[in-house]
């Protein structure tokens, strides 16, 4: 007993002297010395600067182990488009490691500046910042687009970004995760990296970008489903989204053995500014070998003004294979391409080898072209030789492939040795084609298959797996958007199908495996089934009163889930989820009308204002303003310096709403002739979520609304929305 008694004493001991060691953090703590942190919540609010943070590291040689802490910024988690501030900022300092940290609710989560020999080891820094989507599963709004053409200043910021490095050499990331934010690891000016075995999935705007950033290495990363502005069947647009990011004057980077699946972009790759502008540089001597690029919603690879090597990847079923405009000495061999719109598409293509591809059910195999009028405005086209020439195209495989070339303006091709079978068109080659060599193309060609391309990139002893394992969903029906980005699998969800029967609504029910019932409808009645399991479909009439106001909530019960929000509900715990739908009965009446320089409605408003009060030049009507819009212009109706002005009426039951205008370039929304949303200054309309603006109010019944827009340019947005608010899991 006497010996029991001073064990305990002993483990008591070891343990006070255990706790005494961990460090408990407070906000404004700076961290200079390798440390623990205490496993804990620590809740501090974001500052309104992003170079501000509540936790700030300083420190040569350090390790700071937080331990499964959790760092947490806003905790109004349904709105991740308002959350400010830096997590944790490495301020100065070299040999820093940072390793099993949990930071959300930020506008960026880990940031570090001029940090060398930097490691992030088992980071969590999901469930940051992502804009609200405008755009739905039935039209797009262009104010959702994005750009990343520079960052000189830091641009990306206004994105968010789970970890964003700045001039950070020999940076080591590993095992780390951002998912359902924005943007996952944002890289500039960083040099000789390696990123391997992270999750940057389920984003709605990039997995990883880099921008002026050379030889590193990015390899066996899971980084799928980053994507904005696609709905299956209706649009896939991407808008700028992509899964790897490779902007400005990037070289000799390894992207290697990544899943980059489901992506606006799968590989987005842009020479540059200072290309565009001098015709030097690019982003060249790219290794791009053994990925997975497929299910894109635009370009599975996207490379254009540079000279980079494109080996042995899976390209399958997006718009282009490979989107290669203007690329020059690239190699593109031994990839599988299927199931794509166009697998190769190069303009203006120059000195390429397209060699030992596989090519399966393409609609078009490969297309060259150049456009001899092109006018030359840009330092790239005056400065450098644009011509589509000197192709070598040899020991291919095409089956079923519909047109297998389509060439034209293009010269000094060699194309021979491939093999071709299943083919409606062989060749579409027009005379403008020159010096075209081609032999052995036909059933009878014996492709040589061997390594001539194959890199000497040596894989990583530790690398994980990082392709989709067969039983995960895969294919583009399957990027499933909501109003903050791609659904992730890991929480229940109605879907609707479409439905041949008018007044029917047939709703998926996709979950983890676990059981469903119907707790609450409305707007709906009869449903097929009250109660199943997931993976089941459910149909139920609609109501049929001019307000679409549809609530089907179901409780879940089954596996472990985490909501949309990051809210984490265990295995067996009950779960409510919901399918909704909501469209006030609006008839619009837009009236149109054309303004010069004399009555433009910035430089002479009172003039614009007696304008407005003129007979219109056009007059049209309907239930949605964008559809108005976009088909009101026409005869007597350029798409420059317009305006109009739209007027309905509205009877919304008594609750909260989100009403939102996305316009070009300028607009006013008034609801009962007061001001609601003012985007009238096209100095502060910079970016394309700038023509969005919204507002969250109270509506009780009958109110007017009132849209005034004008457009200087042809942009051409008019989109209104009005939701109720919700409150979700």
């Amino acid at each position: 007993m006497k010996k029991l008694i001073i064990l305990f004493l002993f483990i008591f001991i070891v343990r006070l002297s255990y706790s005494q060691k961990l460090t408990v953090l407070h906000k404004g703590i700076t961290l200079t010395h390798s440390a623990t942190i205490k496993k804990q919540l620590y809740h501090f609010d974001g500052a309104d600067s992003l170079s501000a943070a509540p936790i700030v590291i300083k420190g040569d040689n350090i390790t700071i182990d937080f331990n499964g802490a959790v760092i947490e910024g806003s905790s109004d988690y349904q709105n991740p488009d308002l959350f400010k501030g830096t997590g944790v900022i490495i301020k100065s300092g070299k040999n820093i490691t940072l390793k099993n940290l949990v930071v959300k609710g930020f506008k960026v989560g880990i940031m570090a500046r001029g940090i060398n020999n930097l490691k992030i080891i088992n980071a969590d820094c999901s469930y940051n910042f992502r804009q609200h989507l405008n755009s739905n599963r039935l039209w797009e709004d262009l104010a959702d687009w994005q750009s990343y053409h520079h960052n000189e200043k830091d641009e990306w910021l206004r994105f968010g970004a789970g970890i964003y490095l700045r001039d950070c050499n020999n940076a080591d990331i590993h095992n780390s995760t951002v998912t359902n934010g924005q943007c996952g690891l944002m890289m500039t000016n960083c040099n000789d990296a390696l990123i391997y075995n992270n999750n940057f999935s389920f984003n709605s705007g990039l997995g990883i970008g880099m921008y002026r950033s050379s030889r590193n290495r990015i390899m066996n990363n899971s980084i799928d489903w980053n994507i904005r502005g696609f709905s299956d069947g209706v649009y896939y647009r991407g808008q700028d989204s992509a899964g790897i990011l490779v902007f400005e004057q990037c070289n000799n980077n390894a992207f290697a053995y990544n899943s980059v699946t489901h992506s606006g972009d799968g590989f987005f790759l842009w020479a540059g500014q200072t290309s565009m502008d001098t015709g030097e540089g690019g982003c060249n001597d790219n290794l791009v070998y053994g990925n997975d690029f497929s299910y894109a919603a635009t370009n599975a690879v996207e490379i254009t003004f540079s000279r980079n090597k494109i080996i042995g990847n899976k390209l399958h079923d997006s718009w282009h294979g490979i989107w290669g405009g203007f690329s020059y000495n690239t190699v593109i061999a031994n990839n599988d391409f299927a199931g794509n719109l166009s697998a190769i598409a190069i303009e203006h293509g120059k000195d390429n080898i397209i060699d030992q591809n596989n090519f399966n059910g393409d609609k078009m195999g490969i297309e060259l072209w150049s456009n001899p009028k092109r006018v030359k405005d840009i330092g790239y086209l005056k400065n450098r030789d644009t011509r589509s020439v000197n192709y070598h195209i040899g020991n291919n495989s095409f089956k079923n492939v519909k047109t297998v070339f389509n060439i034209n303006h293009t010269s000094q091709l060699d194309i021979d040795n491939n093999y071709t079978i299943g083919a409606i068109n062989t060749n579409k080659v027009d005379s403008t084609v020159k010096d075209l060599r081609s032999d052995k193309n036909s059933e009878l060609a014996n492709p040589v298959m061997d390594s001539t391309y194959m890199p000497a990139i040596k894989k990583l002893s530790n690398g994980k797996n990082a392709m989709l394992t067969a039983n995960y969903p895969q294919g583009k029906k399957y990027i499933m958007m909501n109003e903050w980005g791609p659904y992730n699998f890991n929480y229940p969800v109605l879907w609707k199908e479409p439905s041949k029967t008018p007044g029917t609504l047939i709703l998926n029910v996709i979950a983890p495996a676990g059981k469903w019932r119907i707790t609450r409808m409305k707007g709906v009645t009869h449903p097929s089934a009250i109660a199943g399991k997931t993976s089941e479909q459910i149909t139920l009439v609609k109501d049929t009163t001019a307000l679409t106001d549809i609530d089907v909530e179901m409780e879940y019960t089954g596996q472990a889930v985490t909501s949309p929000f990051g809210k984490k509900y265990g295995k067996g715990q009950s779960y409510t989820f919901h399918y909704r739908e909501f469209d006030l009965s609006l008839n619009w009446e837009t009236r149109w009308f054309v303004f010069n320089d004399n009555n433009s409605p910035i430089q002479h408003p009172t003039e614009f204002a007696k304008l407005l009060n003129t007979t219109p030049v056009k007059t049209t009507t309907g239930k949605y303003l964008n559809t108005i819009f976009g088909q009101g212009f026409g005869k007597g109706i350029a798409k420059e310096k317009i305006a109009t002005v739209s007027a309905s009426t509205v009877n919304a039951p008594t609750g909260i709403y989100r009403i939102g205008i996305s316009a070009s370039e300028i607009v006013r929304l008034y609801i009962d002739d007061k001001l609601i949303i003012d985007n009238w200054e096209p100095s502060k309309i910079v970016y394309d979520a700038d023509y969005h603006r919204d507002v969250v109010m109270p509506l009780n019944g009958r109110h007017t609304i009132r849209v005034v827009q004008a457009q200087y340019a042809d942009y051409g947005i008019l989109n209104f929305t009005i939701q109720p608010v919700y409150q979700s899991n």
